[in-house]
Formats: C-alpha cells, sequence, structure tokens
C-alpha cells in the first residue's frame, strides 16, 4: 500500500476511533468542535473570553472546545473530521499536508514561535552543547524530534548523540524528576514553572539555532468545510479577532474571564504565563505573511523533512478573516 493511500486508511480509522474516544457526535448547523493543541493554559485566553463572553453564541454558533488526547493528534482530528477546527503549529500542520492529509490554514491564535529545549543549570547544562549525549522529552510528533534534531544539529551533535524519549504531556514532570535532560518547551510556560518549582532554567530558542519565523498556532480545517459553512468559519474568526483584541485590551478582565472557566488555573505559574504571552497573540488572527511561509516551507524541505516544496495557494485562506481597516 502507498504511504498515502496508508494515511487516507488511518485517517478513516481516526474518525470513528476519536469520534468514540471523546463521543462527540457529528454536529450540522452552528456546532464547531475545536480541539485545543494541548491542555488548557494561558494561550488559550481569547477562545476562552469568546466563549464565556457568549460572543460565539451571538454568532448562532455553538463552539465546543476539548483537549485531544494527546498533541499530535489535533491535525487527525481536523482530516477526519472528528473536529471541524484543530489548533497547531505551522511546522507540524506543513509536514501532516506532506503526507497527505486534506487540511487547509484559516486563521492563527499565535502569530510567532514559541518552541525551544528547556534545561536545568544545576543538571550541568549551561549550553545548548552540553546536551551531547543526553535525552530529550518531547510530546509532539513529528514536530519536536524534527525541531530538537535540527536545533542540536546546528551546533554539530549528530543524530546518535542524543536520544529522544515521548513523554506525553507529562513533559515538566519528566524534567524535575531527572527521567530526561531537557525537554521541548513553550518559552511562556515551562521557564516560568520550572523557576517557580526553584529550579534554575536554561531556555535555548528555537530562532537563536536556525529555526525561522514560524506561527506557532495556526488553525486549520478540512478543505470541504470552506465549501459547506464558509460563514460559520467566518463568524468564528470574526468572534476570534474580537477576543484577541479585548484580551490586549483588557488583560485583567480576559484572565478573570478565563479563570472563570478554569478556576483550577488561578495561581502564579498560569497569571505568570499570562503576561509572557501577551504580546504573542496573532493581531487580527492573520496568518498570512507569504514570506514566513516560503521561508519555513524551504527550511522543511533543505532538511528533508518534507518531500517537496507545498503549493503556498493551497496551504492558507485569508478570504475567511475579518477585512483589515
Amino acid at each position: 500500500m502507498s504511504r498515502k493511500g496508508g494515511e487516507r486508511m488511518r485517517i478513516g480509522t481516526l474518525a470513528v476511533l476519536f469520534g468514540a474516544l471523546f463521543s462527540v457526535p457529528t454536529y450540522g448547523g452552528g456546532t464547531l468542535r475545536v480541539s485545543l493543541d494541548f491542555f488548557v493554559n494561558p494561550n488559550h485566553v481569547p477562545l476562552v473570553v469568546c466563549h464565556e463572553s457568549g460572543w460565539f453564541a451571538e454568532e448562532g454558533l455553538d463552539v465546543r472546545l476539548f483537549v485531544p488526547a494527546g498533541a499530535s493528534d489535533p491535525v487527525k482530528l481536523a482530516a477526519a473530521r472528528a473536529a471541524e477546527i484543530a489548533l497547531t503549529p505551522q511546522i507540524n500542520y506543513l509536514i501532516a499536508r506532506s503526507e497527505g492529509l486534506p487540511l487547509v490554514a484559516i486563521g492563527a491564535l499565535i502569530g510567532r514561535g514559541l518552541g525551544g529545549l528547556l534545561a536545568l543549570r544545576n543538571r550541568g547544562v549551561e549550553r545548548i552543547d552540553d546536551l551531547r549525549g543526553k535525552r530529550i522529552g518531547y510530546s509532539l510528533a513529528p514536530l519536536e524530534p524534527i525541531l530538537w534534531t535540527a536545533m542540536l544539529g546546528s551546533v554539530g551533535i549528530r543524530e546518535g548523540e542524543f536520544r529522544l524519549i515521548q513523554v506525553g504531556f507529562n513533559t515538566m514532570q519528566a524534567l524535575l524528576a531527572g527521567s530526561v535532560d531537557a525537554i521541548g518547551a513553550f518559552r511562556n510556560f515551562e521557564p516560568i514553572q520550572a523557576r517557580l518549582e526553584g529550579a534554575d532554567p536554561v531556555f535555548f530558542a528555537q530562532e537563536d539555532y536556525g529555526v525561522p519565523e514560524t506561527y506557532d498556532l495556526l488553525l486549520v480545517v478540512h478543505p470541504r468545510l470552506i465549501e459547506e459553512r464558509s460563514g460559520d468559519l467566518a463568524a468564528f474568526l470574526r468572534v476570534l479577532v474580537r477576543g484577541i483584541e479585548r484580551t490586549n485590551a483588557d488583560p485583567d478582565a480576559a484572565f478573570d474571564a478565563f479563570l472563570a472557566a478554569h478556576p483550577d488555573l488561578d495561581d502564579e505559574l498560569n497569571r505568570c504565563s499570562f503576561e509572557a504571552t501577551l504580546p504573542l497573540y496573532a493581531a487580527g488572527a492573520r496568518h498570512d505573511d507569504c514570506e514566513v511561509w516560503s521561508t519555513m516551507c524551504d527550511y522543511l524541505v533543505e532538511r528533508g523533512l518534507i518531500g517537496e516544496r507545498l503549493c503556498r495557494e493551497e496551504l492558507f485562506t485569508d478570504a475567511l478573516l475579518p477585512a483589515v481597516e
């Protein structure tokens, strides 16, 4: 069976599997199931603000946010139509597209890269090349193994000179417990968490080691959904832009709305993380900088991470975004 044929079979299986896993039936009308990229965190504040403020309902939308079982699942859910919208990093999206998953990006929530490698100075790591021979924990495949291999390769650490270990969502626990020596991390969350835990973190930002500028959280959908429900998707994005604007204009009220929905996240970690995230939300939910797309595609092709350069016009559409005033 061809690789693409196998992928189509997996997508069909996923449609059944994830539908049962999340007990989410197929809805029509104004219902939009939105798969987050990870556990709920301050990256998602504008979405939660929209939901808690009733703005989606004002547009006739029944938006249902949910956390996927694994960080690699959102693109598969959207491709299998087990979710209408999925949040995913641009690099992960491009790899999914190169593997034949039917997806289109319609907007962005986080407009720049967040990723990098996090280690602890008290474990003997001061520079990135101190990670030679070490164990690297990650949660999101294929994105993270690709990024961390490329970053380490930029300082001369070859494959085989470090070990990648899948640790699920429990990356920080694995690092603090000494199960791994470094983890893939978001600059606006895990380094803060490590400091609050009394550790001495050192963070290596991906762009400092050759990774181009990127959209860290895109919103992606199945192409047929654009044909079938363009009005609902445009309404969703219109509300999201309103949520991003409100979050930036009145961050205290926005974070209060977030905590009203998720009171278990009312702690210093999430407050500090939210402050670090405020400059990173995508203005206007825009994701249409052609230079960002071209540079990232070239980067992935040059490193053999995708087989060929993808057609930019098929990767994203800005037709559903509110007009720029």
